[in-house]
């Protein structure tokens, strides 16, 4: 599993679907990729990496908590 960056640098996003839709403007960071923080309907928080594209959806159950670039 990735590691996490400090919170501070997570990139402002726009969640919809109860939080099952992030978006987001790529050109915040100049990263080609960024992590995910996930929790899942167990509670678990699971990171995933993800390229820099703008917007991420997760499964049914899922919460996107935070988007952070990928340095």
């Amino acid at each position: 599993m990735e590691e996490m960056r400090e919170e501070n640098n997570a990139i402002p996003v726009r969640l919809r679907d109860e939080g099952r839709t992030a978006t987001w403007n790529p050109a915040v960071t100049r990263a080609g990729q960024v992590l995910l923080r996930v929790r899942r309907e167990d509670g678990e928080v699971e990171v995933r990496r993800t390229v820099n594209s703008g917007r991420a959806r997760v499964r049914a159950g899922e919460i996107i908590e935070s988007v952070v670039p990928v340095e």
